[in-house]
């Protein structure tokens, strides 16, 4: 085995890694959104001064962008990964 194809094996591993770990994390976040929205329409109803209100909503945006980071990159080593291990790289 050369060291192309060890490298494959390892950007692999990481890829797929860090795919189940976004898939996780995105699915949990389901459950967190509902969770936050239904405490957001409670402080809504609430007639306290909340200082910001769309708190909630940055920070769940914030969650899934780096979540989707997560998953593309995971993609992108995923891809590079097994051209490496098919020897598409050999004649470099």
């Amino acid at each position: 085995m050369d060291v192309k194809q060890s490298w494959g094996f390892i950007s692999i591993s990481i890829g797929v890694v860090s795919l189940l770990w976004a898939s996780i994390s995105l699915s949990g976040m389901v459950g967190q959104e509902h969770v936050l929205m239904e405490m957001g329409s409670y402080i809504h109803a609430s007639s306290t001064d909340f200082p910001n209100a769309n708190y909630a909503e940055k920070v769940l945006a914030a969650e899934r962008h780096k979540n989707f980071v997560v998953l593309l990159t995971g993609l992108f080593m995923a891809l590079i990964g097994s051209i490496m291990v098919k020897g598409r790289f050999n004649k470099f």
